[in-house]
């Protein structure tokens, strides 16, 4: 089974949130999935309040943190910009032999990008970049609030340019109070694109906790999971 990049319309989308529950989901239906944080910045590898580590605690993934996560930088900067000011360069190649590792102990493997595909991840290469030396299908993640069609639109624009398969949408609420565009985005997105949507991710009260995203993701999205990984 392919593996499956999670990308977003921008940072702070949900992304973490989806692929920490996606692959909880995928465990508990039997489905061994694996969870990879290529790259993240603006925290310590390790640090408790990192991505690597909510992907692998909410995963309840036995692999390395070192696995899971090849690069760590401190500053809350867009990576190949940290990077940059760590006096590190960023290898794919380090990325891949993580992920083809991953790839041997798991049926499949959920990455997680970081922000949108235009984010840099070193001189003139990015996360459009990656996601095509991983070889793997691209799920996005978008706000449901006001200007998601426009975001969303133009991020299926541009993989289809680069000839990146999309495996589908997901919409996420990422605030408790809905905004009027709300009720309008799912129809109108799925008049200007072909691309499957998933389903929307209601708000968390508790988005740290197992139990609650696990609940939200089988309500918003469980059936489009299921279909996609011929879950019976």
């Amino acid at each position: 089974m392919a593996g499956l990049f999670i990308t977003g319309t921008d940072t702070n989308v949900g992304k973490t949130l989806v692929t920490a529950g996606l692959a909880a989901y995928l465990r508990e239906h039997g489905v061994d999935a694996g969870v990879m944080k290529p790259v993240e910045s603006g925290g310590l590898s390790g640090a408790p309040s990192s991505d690597s580590v909510f992907l692998k605690k909410i995963s309840q993934s036995s692999d390395d943190l070192d696995l899971i996560n090849t690069y760590a930088f401190e500053p809350p900067l867009a990576p190949g910009v940290a990077a940059a000011l760590e006096g590190v360069e960023i290898s794919f190649d380090r990325i891949l032999e993580s992920f083809r590792r991953l790839e041997l102990l798991h049926r499949t493997v959920l990455v997680e990008g970081a922000g949108g595909l235009r984010v840099p991840m070193g001189p003139k290469r990015c996360v459009s970049d990656l996601i095509a030396a991983l070889e793997i299908p691209v799920l996005v993640v978008a706000r449901m609030g006001l200007g998601t069609i426009n975001h969303t639109l133009l991020t299926l624009e541009a993989l289809e340019r680069r000839e990146i398969p999309v495996a589908g949408i997901v919409l996420n609420c990422d605030r408790k109070e809905a905004d009027p565009s709300a009720k309008h985005n799912l129809k109108t997105l799925a008049e200007w694109t072909s691309v499957p949507i998933w389903g929307v991710i209601a708000h968390l009260d508790r988005p740290r906790d197992r139990r609650e995203i696990l609940g939200k993701i089988k309500v918003g999205i469980g059936a489009a999971v299921e279909r996609y990984f011929g879950i019976a």
